[in-house]
């Protein structure tokens, strides 16, 4: 699980250490409530999430085993998600009809951001908010190519949640991503052409068996890979990214993958042979 900090001055320090007193003569890097927010992580029950189905099981295991440090000021953007979750989620709760941040649990869990009753309240649109760069924005609405598994991956999460409201009793018709672009109306936007910074996108209704299938066989791999202490298989093609650019600079536990550990091996010796 997530243990460490990766602190400005190159040392590995354990997140509590840098929570009761940086070590440091400068003192803290970010604030103190900055640090206790992005150091949380979710603890292994047992019951995986529909997040932690849609990543890479070999991730997820390793997360699960390892005690990995990560960046503070590369979970920026996930600071900026809560905030914006939060403030949301607030404004829905004093609205009549509305249900907000409601808690998913079945073979795997989830939460629903919003439930909005239409047609006279007997069926529901679920809206899912996410934060997203311009360029992913872009992949999701067919102006980049090779989004395809990106979108995929965004109706297979929201399927699941429509699955599990529906057990509930909410009769969910329509699916909707409301994606805030972080970078947006910046040159980087505008070069990706994305032209708005808020976007309301409708999302696909899949199967339901099929959903069911993926995150049934998902979270019994996940389990078992947990249960039997088996390291699952290789990540995807699509989940490496290109040219395996995850495993070589964006994957926190690529140290504990024999594969990502060489990979990355390799990228800090090209980075320091081109820098000498």
């Amino acid at each position: 699980m997530l243990k460490y900090y990766l602190c400005p001055d190159g040392q590995k320090r354990a997140i509590m250490e840098c929570l009761e007193g940086c070590p440091r003569a400068e003192g803290r890097c970010l604030s103190l409530p900055t640090l206790v927010t992005i150091g949380q992580t979710r603890i292994w029950s047992g019951n995986p999430s529909t997040t932690q189905c849609l990543n890479p099981t070999r991730i997820e295991y390793l997360q699960i085993k390892y005690d990995y440090a990560v960046d503070p000021f590369d979970r920026a953007f996930a600071l900026l998600g809560t905030r914006h979750h939060g403030r949301l989620e607030q404004v829905a709760k004093k609205i009549e009809g509305l249900e907000a941040e409601i808690k998913l649990k079945g073979e795997v869990s989830g939460i629903v951001d919003l439930l909005e009753p239409i047609n006279s309240g007997e069926e529901y649109r679920l809206i899912d908010y996410k934060t997203f760069g311009s360029y992913a924005v872009a992949k999701q609405l067919g102006i980049k190519e090779h989004g395809e598994y990106d979108k995929w991956k965004l109706a297979m999460q929201l399927n699941n949640y429509r699955i599990m409201a529906q057990d509930l009793g909410f009769n969910v018709i329509e699916l909707k991503a409301q994606i805030t672009v972080r970078d947006g109306n910046t040159f980087s936007a505008r070069n990706n052409k994305i032209d708005k910074n808020i976007y309301l996108l409708p999302v696909e209704i899949l199967p339901d068996d099929e959903v069911r299938e993926y995150f049934t066989d998902k979270a019994y791999w996940l389990c078992h890979a947990v249960e039997t202490d088996t390291l699952p298989p290789m990540c995807s093609y699509n989940d490496t990214w290109a040219n395996n650019r995850r495993c070589k600079s964006f994957c926190a536990v690529a140290e504990y993958c024999p594969e990502g550990a060489k990979l990355k091996k390799s990228a800090i010796k090209v980075l320091t042979n081109t820098y000498l």
